[in-house]
């Protein structure tokens, strides 16, 4: 038995011998038949190069627009808005939970929703007031056969919401061509709360433009959403305070008519009804007074809730060009070229080898 196992190890330890004698043999072969088309690789090597070296001539040198910056957060210690809570019923919850909870600028430098904001914005170029698309289609009017987009318009103080099927499908376009692969948005490093916002586009101004736009658009929609609970009820409590200092100021107009009109205060009447002014003028005053001293609390968790986005660097002109050198032109289409060519000839190898063979 012992025997018959024994035999059974070297017959698999030979066959795994002849699997990588024949592995060895096949690579070999292989080599040698791609040696045999050297003259193929090389000659489309020096073509791709030539025609790398092409490329990086005429191709169009983009700019690069660089802008970093942080966004400090303030606490609130939220006493105020707990007191006003609790007196006039207010919804005060913290703004600064929820879909911010966490460092979500990143995901809001990238939404569509705020490049479209950003491209739509006005911009004073060469003396002229325009939106930031427009400017761009003008560096890059539509083919002459794409008469469709040529007519279509973003004139000024026309409000997103009315846009028409065809404006919203050419704005859709534009803002993919625009930032695909153009606009790159990271932290510095991952300790460290600074966000780097990096742009390319042939036109300089443009580059330039977009970044600063895109930069306080995005800062405007954060601040706004982290402050909106607390801005809401500051409202209310003004509009609130306005009323009963109405309702004060005429109960004091009510009080000075009522006593010119009756001069003999013997009458019960007469004292019943200064009484009744008398104490609506004392309410109306303390509420205001109270809700004056509770606005100061609102603004003050305001200003405590705001946040701070701190811009540290800006793209300043004239922007980095960023181009294809000549001699990393020559590399990358080489080797591109030779990578192609060896691919398809071991394709052509292989097939040979599969439907040729018996």
């Amino acid at each position: 038995m012992t025997t018959k196992k024994s035999e059974n190890r070297q017959m698999q330890t030979n066959d795994d011998e002849i699997s990588l004698k024949d592995l060895i043999l096949k690579i070999i072969e292989i080599w040698k038949y791609l040696l045999s088309k050297w003259v193929v690789i090389v000659i489309v090597g020096l073509l791709s190069a030539s025609l790398g070296l092409v490329y990086s001539i005429f191709k169009t040198p983009e700019y690069e627009a660089k802008l970093s910056f942080s966004v400090i957060e303030k606490g609130s210690s939220g006493s105020g808005l707990s007191a006003l809570a609790g007196q006039f019923g207010f919804n005060v919850g913290n703004s600064s939970e929820g879909v911010f909870s966490g460092n979500n600028m990143i995901e809001l430098l990238r939404s569509r929703n705020l490049i479209e904001r950003t491209l739509l914005s006005e911009v004073d170029v060469n003396k002229k007031r325009c939106r930031l698309i427009d400017y761009y289609r003008e560096l890059n009017p539509p083919d002459k056969d794409d008469e469709i987009s040529g007519t279509i318009s973003f004139p000024l103080g026309l409000d997103r919401t009315n846009f028409s099927r065809k404006q919203d499908s050419l704005l859709y376009v534009l803002e993919q061509e625009i930032t695909v692969d153009k606009l790159s948005i990271d932290k510095r490093k991952k300790d460290v709360d600074i966000i780097n916002i990096t742009f390319l586009n042939k036109d300089e101004l443009f580059a330039k433009l977009f970044t600063e736009m895109l930069i306080g658009i995005v800062s405007e929609f954060y601040i706004q959403t982290k402050t909106k609970n607390t801005k809401i009820n500051l409202s209310m409590m003004e509009a609130r305070a306005d009323t009963v200092r109405r309702e004060y100021e005429k109960a004091l107009i009510d009080q000075a008519k009522y006593s010119d009109e009756n001069m003999s205060p013997s009458r019960q009447i007469v004292r019943v009804e200064q009484q009744k002014i008398q104490t609506t003028i004392q309410l109306t005053g303390s509420t205001y007074a109270e809700l004056t001293k509770n606005i100061e609390i609102l603004k003050l968790d305001l200003a405590q809730q705001t946040p701070l986005v701190q811009v540290i660097d800006t793209p300043i002109m004239p922007l980095e060009k960023q181009r294809l050198g000549k001699i990393k032109g020559i590399i990358l289409g080489g080797f591109l070229g030779g990578f192609l060519t060896v691919a398809w000839l071991l394709f052509v190898y292989f097939y040979k080898l599969i439907m040729f063979t018996d």
